[in-house]
């Protein structure tokens, strides 16, 4: 199965855990502990702001942009809020990070957003190849939320067993 493919499972199983609660599920999935862990955020900041995840590893995410979905984006529904951000993940740890311990998710007030891939304006979620020690990956993620700009935006992000949580408006 290609890596890129097993990234996304893992990601959408992630999400569609995280909207049931957040609970850990009786499997010996990492993917279950890093969702837990994102409900429980170590670190907290703002957009812009390296994050701290612990172990080496920090965390920056770009304020939200607004941007109009591709003809062929996934799980965007005319009408509602499309954000996208920048993600940079430094892995200033001894050893490798597994890209499928890289969780993000996103809702506005009481509405859970959903991921957006979209080939067209280039948003294609976590990346799949393994980050180095010493070095960093950049990608661009994005979001639809049932919400209007202004409206509050809390996202969570796991990486590994770091995890971080920030607050800020939907653009």
């Amino acid at each position: 199965m290609n890596k890129k493919l097993v990234g996304i499972i893992v990601l959408v199983s992630a999400l569609s855990l995280s909207a049931c609660g957040g609970k850990k599920a009786e499997t010996a999935s990492t993917t279950t502990d890093n969702s837990t862990a994102a409900a429980t955020a170590a670190a907290t900041g703002g957009f812009d702001s390296a994050l701290d995840l612990g172990g080496g590893v920090s965390l920056t995410v770009s304020a939200p942009k607004s941007f109009v979905p591709g003809q062929f984006a996934s799980n965007y529904v005319k009408g509602q809020a499309a954000n996208s951000f920048d993600v940079t993940v430094k892995n200033g740890g001894t050893t490798e990070l597994d890209p499928s311990t890289i969780l993000i998710e996103t809702a506005s007030g009481a509405n859970t957003c959903t991921d957006v891939l979209d080939g067209d304006n280039g948003i294609a979620g976590a990346p799949t190849d393994s980050i180095a020690a010493g070095a960093q990956i950049s990608f661009k993620f994005a979001v639809a939320c049932d919400a209007k700009a202004g409206d509050a935006l809390h996202v969570n992000v796991a990486v590994g067993s770091g995890s971080a949580s920030i607050d800020g408006k939907v653009a």
